[in-house]
């Protein structure tokens, strides 16, 4: 998977801003990535035990001021491979959560409107 970041240095790797958060273009939607360290509370959905190294990458897809996907990952911060693949997944899964948010939606609102046609003399 090639990563795009956008507003990033020109060397091969990626950057966190000073915030802890990167934007990426995938599939013509921003992802914007956050990395932290895991709480206590993220633990519990992770089975394996996280230790001191692992880094927590969050990604989300705003579409007109609304979060419609979200993905998460644990990575551990020494290695190299395990930061891009968490990433990586990051990154496909929050456009993968879009897809999947706005076709929820429209189907709702086709039922919706549907259903009020039907109310309509």
């Amino acid at each position: 998977m090639e990563l795009r970041q956008l507003s990033a240095p020109a060397d091969p790797g990626f950057r966190l801003d000073l915030d802890g958060t990167a934007r990426f273009l995938h599939e013509g939607y921003t992802v914007t990535v956050h990395g932290r360290r895991p709480t206590a509370e993220d633990a519990w959905c992770y089975y394996d035990p996280l230790d001191s190294h692992d880094v927590l990458i969050a990604g989300t897809v705003t579409l007109e001021g609304v979060d419609v996907g979200t993905a998460y990952a644990i990575a551990n911060e020494r290695d190299a491979h395990s930061m891009r693949q968490a990433l990586e997944e990051v990154v496909r899964d929050a456009v993968d959560d879009v897809r999947h948010t706005v076709a929820r939606l429209s189907a709702r609102v086709e039922q919706i409107d549907h259903k009020h046609r039907a109310q309509q003399p």
